[in-house]
């Protein structure tokens, strides 16, 4: 995914004058005024920096990619059979008896 905040060098420079020099968000603003950055963007990568010390996305995290795994395609095959089921002997979907 493509970040539209900050530039990979922009990213850099951040992580290095943050853990180096100790700059804050206000700070950064006030040297790099040219740049688009506003203060909540910059807090929030100066907490992912201070707290896992990386610019980079954590491995793992966000949505998984796929969610089409064999357990799940046969859990949703299992669920219809006895959706199904019910529909044939009671008439209708047990959701709407109640």
């Amino acid at each position: 995914m493509k970040n539209r905040f900050f530039s990979k060098e922009d990213k850099i420079l951040i992580k290095n004058l943050r853990q180096l020099k100790g700059y804050t968000a206000t700070r950064f603003l006030r040297k790099f005024k040219t740049k688009n950055w506003t203060k909540g963007r910059l807090k929030t990568l100066l907490e992912k920096v201070d707290g896992i010390g990386s610019i980079d996305c954590v491995t793992g995290s966000g949505r998984p990619r796929i969610a089409h795994t064999a357990g799940n395609v046969a859990g949703i095959s299992q669920w219809r059979r006895h959706l199904s089921a019910c529909v044939r002997a009671h008439g209708a979907h047990f959701e709407h008896k109640f």
